[in-house]
């Protein structure tokens, strides 16, 4: 019988609760768990507290951006932050620019695409993935 992985557990960044509705029901349909946050400061507050293993952000929000987010997240002296997999979405001209400048490891234009986000989001991880993470239990 073959083992099947356990999910991510992914904090989605998005000031519209549209978009949070279909990322959580991409990544449930992927095997993953998502957590929502309607603003960065929310989520930058929540993932000081618990910690996602990767994190979906939008650039576009009221207040802080998701630009200035991502780079909180990289500064944060705690690794569980700072070395999580981060997609960036938006819809906006030169947002993958910025959101890539930021530190995302990989991103997803909107409209998002169920294949899309699922195949950016295992891109990011496995660009952040210590090979330590993977190597059999002794």
């Amino acid at each position: 019988m073959v083992k099947k992985r356990p999910g991510l557990r992914v904090l989605v960044v998005d000031d519209n609760h549209l978009i949070r509705w279909l990322l959580t029901l991409i990544l449930e349909a992927g095997g993953h768990e998502a957590v929502e946050a309607e603003s960065a400061e929310d989520a930058l507050a929540f993932g000081r507290e618990t910690p996602p293993d990767a994190w979906i952000v939008d650039e576009v929000m009221p207040g802080m951006t998701g630009s200035e987010l991502v780079r909180a997240i990289r500064r944060s002296l705690d690794p569980r932050l700072s070395a999580a997999p981060i997609l960036g979405i938006s819809g906006r001209a030169g947002a993958s620019a910025d959101l890539l400048r930021a530190g995302c490891d990989a991103f997803v234009p909107k409209p998002v695409d169920e294949v899309w986000i699922l195949a950016a989001l295992g891109q990011a991880v496995r660009g952040r993935r210590s090979p330590l993470l993977d190597a059999p239990a002794a």
